[in-house]
């Protein structure tokens, strides 16, 4: 049996140790279905297959062992490049995404040695040797192209960063200028220090939101500095700034059983906050926010629910990931959002450092944000698994 054969034979069960291979890179919160780990693999197998069925002659062999045939195997090509944009959307780290290749080689080559292990030949070494090339080329294409996506999104957050920064900048300077000029503030002077201030948040927001992306996506966890807080005391106070910048918006708060625990604060603010700007940026204006707080047992969790336009599935498997969504307009901007599309990847990790978690529920015209926190951060919150974790 040759190699295109036993890939046609044995398709299924390759498949199948790909997607097992696959849950191990990627955290079990993320719940992808079999079908979404399984991916592009079925369709690579069989490009890969087809391509070890074509005869070849000395000068191609040569040719593509160098990779100097950029022509060469147009289906390997596109198939691992549409792979790594998935697995780019579905948030697998790059070294997860190559050492899958990695592991289906050695899937293929293992069923292939058992079968020849009585009669190995030169002729099943020139096969293997096919394989290899055919699979360093899907490699190949597929780590590039992920690595232009990783490039793109980090030239997209620094156009955004630099653009976002430029507006409230301009107005902090001609708002100082406008008081510089006169010694007694009117009511236009008085203007002009609220549009100061309001500036200055957003500049500080956008500031924190890149300093905690950067650190995040370097592997460290957010800091934090767990102390005897009150999460109905810290929604209120949240609840209260928000209405204040934003006097049309409506925030009602409940709160249930004891609220007590050890956690940070600020961060516990700031993760209210980023809930509560989502929810008034997409939800019906005409409709108040909820903000639910019930303490159970060792656990609080804090519900956040707006009326509106659901959010699709497939937004909501890539909504707590950094630079997958659009960053909202500038006539969109509310309080609280820094406007480059990190709030809810931040959410996350702040619920994440505190041992806890977060999901979405959003269906027909409601929209459900959850987070679990435990009174007590255990031991093990917020360490991050290795490469090979």
């Amino acid at each position: 049996m040759k190699i295109p054969d036993l890939i046609a034979d044995q398709l299924g069960p390759i498949v199948d140790e790909w997607v097992e291979f696959a849950r191990t890179r990627v955290p079990l919160s993320h719940g992808f279905t079999h079908e979404e780990l399984a991916d592009h693999a079925k369709v690579l197998l069989q490009a890969i297959a087809a391509d070890l069925r074509q005869t070849e002659d000395p000068d191609a062999k040569y040719d593509k062992s160098q990779g100097n045939a950029p022509g060469n195997s147009p289906d390997i090509t596109r198939t691992a490049r549409d792979h790594a944009a998935q697995r780019f959307r579905q948030g697998f780290p790059f070294d997860g995404l190559v050492s899958e290749f990695r592991a289906l080689r050695a899937s293929v080559s293992r069923r292939w040695a058992r079968q020849i292990e009585q009669h190995p030949g030169r002729a099943h070494v020139e096969e293997l040797t096919r394989l290899d090339e055919a699979m360093d080329q899907a490699l190949s294409e597929s780590a590039s192209f992920y690595a232009r996506k990783v490039d793109d999104s980090r030239n997209l957050l620094l156009g955004m960063l630099g653009h976002d920064l430029r507006t409230p900048l301009g107005v902090v300077q001609m708002s100082a200028t406008t008081l510089l000029r006169t010694d007694t503030p009117d009511d236009a002077q008085t203007r002009a220090v609220a549009r100061i201030l309001t500036s200055s948040q957003r500049m500080a927001a956008m500031v924190k939101d890149i300093l905690d992306f950067t650190q995040t996506t370097f592997g460290v966890t957010l800091p934090i500095s767990p102390a005897p807080a009150d999460m109905g005391v810290i929604a209120r106070t949240i609840a209260a700034e928000i209405t204040t910048v934003l006097p049309d918006a409506r925030v009602e708060v409940s709160l249930e059983g004891d609220l007590g625990g050890r956690w940070d604060a600020g961060r516990i603010g700031q993760m209210i906050s980023n809930l509560l700007a989502n929810a008034a940026q997409h939800g019906d204006p005409s409709q108040p926010v909820h903000v639910r707080i019930r303490g159970d047992g060792d656990e609080v969790s804090v519900r956040v629910e707006n009326k509106g336009t659901p959010i699709s599935p497939e937004a909501q498997r890539t909504i707590f990931l950094p630079l997958r969504q659009a960053p909202a307009a500038q006539g969109e901007l509310r309080a609280g959002s820094s406007g480059l599309g990190l709030g809810l990847y931040i959410t996350r990790e702040i619920a994440q450092a505190h041992g806890g978690s977060i999901e979405v529920a959003s269906e027909r015209d409601l929209t459900t944000f959850l987070v679990r926190l435990p009174r007590v951060r255990p031991a093990f919150a917020g360490r991050r698994p290795g490469p090979g974790a």
